[in-house]
């Protein structure tokens, strides 16, 4: 009987102890849930109180998942390097998958990253991970491949600069921003126009054509050397590749004081009762932004002593306006520069220094640091996809503003004792770099070619003057001319023919399109065309593309690389400046709307303007075409509906008509329907809407 009391005693005892250890583990799950729940909260609140700017890391690319999981097909894939913004997170099994915004060619996609793979200096987020410690996780579904540590990320020719740095910096953190552009196209755009500028105190190595009383043109190398990362991966210029916000600990009044103390900025601003260092503290706080990029910005674009008329308030017509960081302030000559930025100050109503300052930081804040190019770096070399295209959305003509701005900063986080805070260091990577950092402007060698390669290099030049131009006879002279040019480096392939080809003597030939290509096949590539080859090229001018585009195509091929090779000298690059060179698909519907509508050949002229207001978005397609479609020159033409519905069909949707359509739009017309209603059925199809979106375009 003992016993058995027992025995209830001690199943009574482990009931009730099992019942209270349930009850303490609902309560930890409870606690644990709420602690999530919080954890969770907090992340969104900081999110909505200032935009969490972070990157994609440890990863080529990442798939962008629906919801908080891996996936090997995702909503888009993001290189490495991408700017996300952080809204929120999700949080499973002790595991952080963070809601992220991803903008690709002005498109927003939202889903989800595991943690592992973003990273951001942002203090106020490297906080809440630290209050809200969770588990990485390390799951076997995985499709990611990682890359072991940052520096391995990076191709082999970055790595060397790299464990310098990080050797002496082990805070930081260096994320390659994969651009999958290539390293010849990127140097080629950025030669385009007015693009890319140097000083005049550089040496007559950087500099090309002179374009006002202190700037020149950039030349082919000084552009490759500074676009080239590798060449600032050291401890002066590393800060071009910072991401620029804002963070409390180490941005503060003092240090951007450093930056401005020996400047006309060290004390208060005239009149507004605060000082040059205090009110870019608060504005670069406010925005979420960089003080010290914001001083450093207009410490270069102002100078040491500030005499610019931009921030005079005394030029006449527009006193008391201000610019201080010299935006939409741009021109060929001095007086366009100043006015073109006064204007664009009076237009937003800079009517004091404190406005011109917040104003202009919050210009750079909502269209630069927040649409993906928030670096240095990327402000001058517009490389990343985000929003505005490519190459042209820059801040800044001058190519070595990033050096000496990230050399600024530097100093100033130096002189603040901050320099290992933990950094984020957006680098971009190209494809087909060369094999080793680009070399500064004066320092090339000089070419020193085999017998058997000045023998050919000479049959080069002289296919010039006679395949070319068609001289009968040459001098030594000339032909010792461009020899030295290209041993010494002093021109390039690419640019001595060039020369030629675009000579007034060379137009003055009036040589058909395929008379053209096979003087190109003959001079470039010291061969007959082939017939498929010559065919494209054909196709590519029918539609309207210039010759200088498809020289452009000649001479950066691969097989031109192969015969400079074999020269022993420079290919060089070549790029159209041309708007009509810059969307095939564009320049075809302009040349319908001349052929088709018009029936004739546009002129030059008409097609570079054409082209420009479409890509520049200065009017809508349905507009220009409406232009060509009820000029008085088409109007004359007197057509009949069914030349009509023909023409629509063959100039908007690049085909003939199918009978039920054409058919149903004639008949239409027969019954009274205007034609500007039948036009705008073409004009806004959705067959029409699909071909411009495969050319890039949007219609409307």
């Amino acid at each position: 009987m003992k016993k058995k009391a027992i025995r209830m005693l001690t199943l009574g005892m482990a009931c009730f102890m099992l019942f209270s250890n349930l009850q303490l583990n609902l309560q930890a799950m409870e606690a644990q849930d709420a602690s999530l729940d919080a954890a969770e909260q907090a992340l969104v609140q900081l999110a909505e109180e200032r935009e969490i700017l972070a990157v994609v890391y440890h990863t080529d690319s990442y798939s962008l998942a629906a919801g908080p999981e891996f996936v090997s097909s995702g909503l888009v894939e993001i290189p490495s390097g991408s700017q996300v913004f952080i809204e929120g997170v999700t949080i499973q099994d002790n595991e952080a998958w963070y809601l992220v915004s991803y903008t690709y060619n002005e498109k927003t996609y939202t889903g989800y990253v595991h943690s592992e793979y973003l990273i951001s200096s942002d203090e106020r987020f490297l906080d809440w991970q630290e209050s809200y410690p969770l588990g990485q996780g390390e799951s076997t579904e995985e499709p990611i491949v990682k890359a072991s540590d940052d520096i391995l990320a990076f191709p082999e020719s970055y790595r060397s600069y790299l464990h310098q740095l990080k050797s002496q910096h082990p805070n930081w953190v260096f994320v390659p921003f994969n651009t999958n552009l290539n390293w010849e196209t990127v140097i080629a755009e950025e030669m385009v126009g007015d693009r890319s500028w140097v000083h005049s105190s550089k040496s007559d190595a950087w500099k090309g054509e002179q374009r006002s009383s202190s700037w020149y043109l950039a030349t082919k190398e000084a552009v490759e050397y500074c676009v080239d990362p590798r060449n600032f991966l050291n401890e002066r210029y590393i800060f071009m590749f910072e991401q620029l916000t804002y963070n409390e600990s180490y941005h503060t009044v003092q240090g951007v004081q450093n930056i401005i103390q020996t400047t006309f900025m060290r004390g208060e601003i005239p009149g507004e009762g605060i000082t040059y260092a205090q009110n870019f503290y608060n504005v670069g706080r406010g925005l979420g932004v960089s003080p010290f990029h914001l001083a450093s910005r207009v410490y270069q674009e102002q100078g040491v002593n500030g005499t610019s008329a931009l921030i005079s308030g005394t030029y006449p017509g527009y006193e008391g306006y201000y610019n201080y960081y010299n935006i939409s302030a741009s021109g060929t000559t001095d007086q366009q520069v100043i006015e073109s930025g006064l204007k664009y100050a009076q237009s937003k109503g800079w009517n004091t220094r404190v406005k011109s300052i917040a104003g202009g930081a919050e210009f750079i804040s909502r269209n630069y640091i927040l649409r993906g190019q928030d670096t240095l770096y990327l402000q001058k070399f517009d490389v990343d996809p985000s929003y505005n295209g490519l190459y042209y959305h820059q801040y800044m003509q001058n190519i070595t503003a990033p050096m000496t701005e990230g050399a600024t900063t530097r100093a100033a986080y130096e002189k603040a004792g901050a320099l290992n805070n933990m950094f984020v260091f957006k680098i971009p990577v190209y494809l087909n770099m060369p094999a080793s950092a680009c070399p500064e402007p004066g320092t090339s060698d000089v070419i020193n070619p085999t017998e058997e390669q000045a023998k050919l290099l000479k049959a080069f030049i002289i296919r010039l003057y006679t395949d070319a131009l068609g001289h009968s006879s040459y001098t030594d002279e000339e032909i010792e001319y461009w020899y030295q040019e290209l041993i010494s480096g002093g021109s390039d392939g690419a640019h001595v023919a060039y020369g030629f080809f675009f000579s007034e003597e060379f137009k003055a030939k009036m040589l058909s399109d395929e008379e053209y290509l096979d003087l190109l096949y003959r001079v470039m590539f010291d061969r007959t065309a082939d017939a498929e080859g010559k065919e494209v090229w054909l196709d590519k001018l029918a539609i309207g593309m210039s010759r200088e585009y498809v020289y452009a195509g000649f001479v950066n091929s691969s097989e031109f690389a192969n015969v400079c090779s074999t020269y022993g000298v420079k290919q060089g690059t070549i790029t159209s400046s041309g708007y009509r060179d810059q969307n095939e698909g564009v320049t075809a519907f302009v040349t319908r709307l001349y052929n088709k509508a018009l029936g004739r050949s546009g002129d030059d002229q008409g097609m570079e303007d054409w082209c420009r207001i479409i890509l520049r978005k200065e009017q809508t397609m349905e507009t220009v075409a409406y232009g060509f479609i009820f000029s008085q020159e088409f109007l004359s033409h007197n057509t009949t509906n069914e030349e009509f519905v023909r023409i629509l069909y063959r100039t908007f949707l690049n085909r003939e008509s199918d009978a039920a359509g054409f058919n149903d739009w004639v008949g239409r017309l027969n019954q009274g329907t205007g034609r500007e209603f039948v036009f705008q059925g073409f004009a806004r199809s959705a067959e029409f809407n699909e071909l411009m979106e495969s050319y890039g375009i949007s219609p409307y």
